[in-house]
C-alpha cells in the first residue's frame, strides 16, 4: 500500500517538472495567406495585392521584395508592415499596389516566402496561392443599345494650303537648330561637322572600373549601406543594358531576369544574378541591413558576373590556299572564367 501511494506521488511531480521543456520540442509553424481588394476591375485600376505571413518568434521570415515577378501585372509601390504580435505569434506583412493595361482575366502567381529557425542556415520556402484578376475595358458595347453621338459634318479642307504651313514651319525650324548648333560649336571651338571620336571602351572595362572605384570608396566605411548597394545594382544594370541592349535600368528585377533568360545565357549565370538583385532590392526598398561578411560576397557576384559575360575579341586565323595570301578573320567570342567561349558575331 505505501509503495502504490508513493507511486500515485511520484507521476505527478515529474510530470510537473518536465512541463515547461515540452514546448521546446514543438517544431516552429508559419503560414502564409494572398488576398487583394477586388478581383474585377477596369483596366488602369490600381489593385492592392497583400502577403500576410503568421508565425512563431523562434523563425526568420523574408517576405517577397518589391522586384517580385508579378506576372501580367505592373508594381506602382510596394510597403513592407511593421511586425506585430498577435495572439503569442508574430505577423508580418507585405502590400503592392498593382495594375496593368491589358484586358482579360490574369493571374497573380504563387509567391515564395523563405524562412529558417533561428541559427539555422538553411532556407525553406513556403507558397501563396495564386489569384485569378478579371480586367475589362472601358470601352463601351457598341453592339447595345446606346451609342455615341456623331460628331457634326465638316466641310473639306483646304490640304495644299496646310502642306505649306507645314512645310514652311519644319524648314524655318531646322534653320533655327541648325544656326543655333553652328553657334554652340563656335563658342567651344568646334568644327560645324563633328570630328571622329574615339571608340567607347568594352562594356565590361566600363562596369570593372566603376566597381573598382566603388570598392574603394567609403560609403560602407561612413555606413552608407543603402547608397552601396543600389550604386552596385546601377552599375550591373547598366552592364546589362551596354551588353545585352536591354533597358535594365527601367525594369523590375524579376522582368529584367526574363529579359535575360531570353538572351539564352546560361541558367548558372542567372542562378547567381537572381539573388543577387533580391538582396540589393532589400536594401533599397525593405531596409534590410545585411552582415558585414555579406557585403564581400555581393560584391564578389558583380565581378564574377562581369568577368564571366564580358565581350572578348579572340583572333582567329583561317588557312587559305597556296596561291592566296593568308587572311585574317576575326570573332567576337564571350570568354567565362572557366575557358568556354561562345561566339557572338564575325568579321
Amino acid at each position: 500500500m505505501c509503495q502504490a501511494r508513493n507511486r500515485g506521488r511520484i507521476v505527478p511531480l515529474i510530470i510537473f517538472l518536465i512541463t515547461p521543456f515540452l514546448p521546446s520540442f514543438a517544431q516552429p509553424s508559419i503560414t502564409a495567406e494572398s488576398k487583394v481588394d477586388r478581383d474585377q476591375v477596369l483596366i488602369g485600376d490600381v489593385i492592392v495585392y497583400s502577403i500576410v505571413t503568421t508565425f512563431d518568434s523562434g523563425l526568420e521570415v523574408q517576405l517577397p521584395s518589391p522586384g517580385a515577378n508579378l506576372g501580367m501585372f505592373e508594381i506602382r509601390s510596394y510597403k513592407l508592415n511593421e511586425p506585430q504580435k498577435q495572439n503569442g505569434k508574430i505577423v508580418e506583412s507585405a502590400m503592392f499596389h498593382i495594375s496593368t493595361f491589358e484586358t482579360g482575366e490574369f493571374e497573380i502567381p504563387r509567391m515564395d516566402i523563405v524562412f529558417r529557425t533561428k541559427g539555422d542556415s538553411g532556407w525553406s520556402t513556403i507558397q501563396t496561392e495564386p489569384i485569378l484578376i478579371k480586367v475589362a475595358s472601358l470601352n463601351p458595347d457598341e453592339a447595345g443599345d446606346i451609342r455615341d453621338i456623331k460628331p457634326p459634318l465638316t466641310p473639306p479642307y483646304n490640304y495644299r494650303r496646310l502642306f505649306l504651313l507645314i512645310f514652311a514651319g519644319l524648314l524655318t525650324a531646322g534653320l533655327v537648330v541648325l544656326a543655333a548648333v553652328f553657334i554652340k560649336r563656335r563658342r567651344e571651338g568646334k568644327s560645324l561637322i563633328p570630328r571622329r571620336v574615339k571608340p567607347p571602351k568594352p562594356a565590361h572595362e566600363i562596369a570593372l572600373a566603376e566597381l573598382e572605384e566603388l570598392v574603394h570608396s567609403d560609403l560602407l566605411s561612413t555606413g552608407q549601406v543603402k547608397e552601396y548597394y543600389s550604386s552596385l545594382a546601377d552599375i550591373i544594370r547598366r552592364y546589362i543594358g551596354n551588353r545585352y541592349f536591354i533597358y535594365a535600368m527601367e525594369m523590375t528585377s524579376g522582368q529584367l531576369l526574363d529579359s535575360i533568360r531570353r538572351e539564352g545565357l546560361d541558367m548558372q549565370l542567372i542562378n547567381v544574378l537572381s539573388p543577387f538583385l533580391t538582396r540589393c532590392d532589400w536594401v533599397k526598398f525593405a531596409k534590410y541591413l545585411p552582415a558585414v561578411e555579406e557585403h564581400q560576397e555581393t560584391t564578389d557576384i558583380a565581378f564574377q558576373f562581369v568577368h564571366q559575360t564580358k565581350l572578348m575579341l579572340v583572333e582567329e586565323y583561317v588557312a587559305e590556299p597556296a596561291s592566296a595570301p593568308p587572311k585574317e578573320e576575326l570573332q567576337f567570342s564571350t570568354v567565362n572564367d572557366q575557358g568556354n567561349s561562345k561566339e557572338e558575331k564575325r568579321v
